[in-house]
């Protein structure tokens, strides 16, 4: 249907109402102003400002400093905002922004459009667009907080302002909201996504926040004279009440809105005095915050003086975003640069949960960044455990997570313990030895009952053909899922044909028809079983007869160990799932105890309840890189059920071609060595025809290469 306006006047519509939305809040402002003096007996400004020429220095001086401290956590607000956009500006200067910006949005009002500003003049190298959604981060969590404390207030609060049911339905909506933003961290709005802040974050948010408003108000309440009756704890929560409408008004400083509501539910008479508390306040908590922070503002090196004087630091070190990980030292690998030769071969899981390969230093470990924590699989990938906590922690404390160590050894556990971190047992890994694993015994009475059945039924257990039938594969998983559930994640496989082929294979065949499959992450002395798919109605001993099938081929190709993964060990443990831990029990496994660590039981809490998330709500299955470049060189890292090496560089769209592992590290040193001592051994060739003749030794060949032999050593260690 046609619009019946012209565009003139659909223009000018848009135009009057945009005038509206900008004038709201000012009419607000008048009427609030107007119902103040019609109900509160305002003094002149003489009466004012006698009072508070009458309030000592010592109330001026701590309202000062009550006003320091809020600001102070304002800042702090700020900086856990920078950490969840992941701007790298976390530091003194993005709290002296975040200080800025509110100081002059709450006095001149339009917070979102004055804090950008402030906050884009105030960091360099901060776009804004970044900016906004900063300074909306920073609104919508702050509201959010601030409805909290409201809450409690009401709850708390003496009886002329209290309201129980009110204040208990504020706290229940604001812990629905919190555990919504915790459930579902990330919502996708159209081709929008929003990520919600972390727990961490949350808790820091509302720390800050208490902190920012208790200080206010203790400002305020600072500033009333002696003559006024009126304790600490009658004037919080009616402060707290008082700056919830205020924001909500949206008035310029919750100027008239703040002043009304305070005045209401403040149990004490509205005397001249209380109105110059609230005057003087207005003049330390915001005027004189709003005019250091305009002058900041015009000449934003001024700011910077303070730090500058200080640590006589150059300009470039002050501003400008930073890059996090290279300041702790740590660096980010895709997931397909993990090398082949690592401890665990499980970590392959990485290629497929969203995890990476994460060096500190020469440590590099198998990382899983989720929302709430930072989870390292299965111990070091390669270097010192103890060395790899410190960066560890730091990389969790600046994306508002927590740390966590998941399936770790008993080896690694101690060497936890002595860093004071907290340690859990939680699993069980059964281990096999294929070399000398043999079908006799009492303990495997059950493995040789099942083996017979299948054997009885015709089940025939083969090792996978290079080209693998998918289509029929998936026909079965299809069906497990349909029988078993939607398959778990994160800590283990999911059926995808690019991850398959990646692993050793296994598929298990009756009358010419496939019943069933299991699949082993494969490393040179290991094999780790991940998936295990059999049809509904697969022969009694399917299962049983294809890990057999694995331990002879593992065992004809020098494995010198197989993974029968872990099985959960906690009190209910038995009972949740007893079939998968009487499969495993079947062949008399050597049961090794595995761990989870965390700075703090706390901490361990959150990450336990997150891989409970991740695991039964794994994110989407990942795009498996198509093509990969090699270099040319030795310097490659094969990737898990390659035959041959890869290349270890990907192209520039997947990974950091400068990115290096400590393995190729090791072997491009190993060449240089291997040169060197060639050209060694020439020179002696050359050296010894030359004595013969008495002339000197040719110059720049050396016997012993010193810095070539640390450089070999030290990659050694790592």
């Amino acid at each position: 249907m046609p619009s019946l306006l012209s565009p003139a006047a659909r223009i000018f519509a848009r135009t009057a109402a945009r005038g509206l939305r900008l004038m709201l809040p000012v009419a607000v402002m008048i009427g609030c102003l107007a119902l103040l003096q019609a109900h509160v007996a305002l003094p002149d400004l003489a009466e004012l400002r006698g009072i508070l020429r009458s309030l000592a220095p010592w109330q001026w001086g701590a309202a000062l400093m009550a006003t320091a401290v809020s600001f102070w956590a304002l800042g702090r607000y700020d900086s856990v905002a920078h950490r969840h956009l992941g701007t790298g500006l976390d530091g003194p200067q993005a709290r002296r922004a975040g200080m800025i910006a509110i100081a002059v949005s709450q006095t001149l009002g339009f917070g979102l459009v004055t804090g950008a500003f402030a906050r884009w003049r105030m960091l360099t190298g901060l776009r804004p667009i970044r900016a906004a959604q900063l300074t909306g981060m920073v609104a919508i969590t702050f509201l959010i907080a601030l409805a909290g404390i409201c809450g409690g207030a009401l709850i708390l609060s003496p009886p002329p302002v209290s309201s129980p049911w009110l204040g208990s339905a504020i706290l229940l909506a604001t812990f629905a909201m919190t555990a919504a933003m915790v459930a579902v961290p990330v919502v996708r709005i159209g081709r929008m996504t929003l990520r919600w802040p972390s727990l961490m974050a949350i808790s820091a948010l509302g720390f800050w926040a208490m902190i920012d408003v208790v200080a206010a108000g203790t400002a305020l309440w600072l500033l009333l004279p002696a003559s006024v009756e009126l304790s600490l704890a009658a004037m919080l929560p009616a402060y707290f009440l008082a700056l919830g409408v205020a924001i909500l008004s949206s008035a310029p400083g919750g100027a008239g809105a703040f002043e009304l509501a305070l005045c209401a539910m403040l149990p004490a008479d509205i005397t001249p005095e209380v109105i110059a508390a609230i005057l003087g306040f207005r003049l330390v908590y915001y005027l004189l915050p709003a005019i250091i922070s305009g002058i900041c503002l015009g000449w934003p090196a001024l700011a910077e003086l303070p730090r500058r004087l200080a640590s006589n630091a150059p300009d470039a070190e002050l501003s400008g975003p930073q890059d996090m990980q290279a300041l702790s030292g740590s660096r980010m690998r895709p997931a397909a640069q993990l090398p082949q030769i690592r401890p665990v071969a499980e970590t392959a899981v990485i290629q497929q949960n969203g995890g990476h390969l994460h060096a500190f230093g020469f440590n590099q470990v198998a990382l899983l960044d989720s929302p709430q924590a930072s989870i390292a699989l299965f111990g070091a990938v390669s270097g010192h455990l103890s060395e790899l906590l410190p960066g560890l922690h730091h990389h969790a404390k600046h994306r508002n997570a927590v740390a966590c160590l998941y399936k770790c050894t008993a080896r690694e556990a101690v060497e936890c313990r002595r860093a004071s971190w907290r340690v859990l047992r939680i699993a069980q890994e059964a281990v096999l030895h294929p070399a000398t694993f043999t079908e006799t015994g009492s303990s495997r009475r059950q493995l040789r009952r099942k083996l017979r059945q299948a054997e009885k039924a015709g089940v025939c257990a083969l090792p996978a053909a290079a080209e693998l039938p998918i289509e029929q594969m998936k026909a079965i998983d299809a069906a497990w899922q349909s029988t078993h559930g939607q398959a778990k994640g994160t800590t283990m496989g999911r059926f995808q044909a690019e991850y398959l082929a990646q692993q050793q294979v296994f598929i298990a065949w009756h009358d010419k028809r496939m019943v069933g499959f299991v699949s082993f992450h494969a490393i040179a002395h290991e094999w780790c079983l991940d998936l295990v798919r059999l049809l509904p109605d697969a022969p009694d001993g399917t299962g049983h007869a294809l890990i057999r099938a694995a331990l002879a081929a593992a065992a004809e190709s020098g494995v010198s160990r197989l993974s029968l993964a872990a099985v959960p060990d906690h009190r209910f443990a038995k009972r949740l799932d007893p079939g998968l831990r009487r499969f495993k029990t079947s062949f008399a496994p050597t049961w090794e105890d595995r761990y989870v660590a965390a700075p703090s039981y706390l901490h361990m809490l959150i990450a336990l309840g997150e891989l409970l998330r991740l695991v039964h709500h794994p994110a989407p299955l990942p795009h498996w890189p198509r093509s990969t470049e090699t270099d040319g060189s030795d310097d490659t890292a094969p990737r898990d059920g390659d035959r041959g090496p890869d290349g270890e560089r990907l192209n520039g769209s997947v990974a950091d071609t400068n990115a290096r592992t400590e393995e190729s590290l090791w072997r491009k040193f190993e060449r240089r060595a291997a040169a060197a001592r060639a050209a060694r051994k020439q020179a002696s060739g050359r050296w010894s025809s030359a004595a013969d003749r008495d002339d000197p030794p040719p110059d720049g060949d050396r016997l012993h290469n010193e810095d070539e032999e640390n450089e070999i050593a030290l990659t050694r260690r790592a």
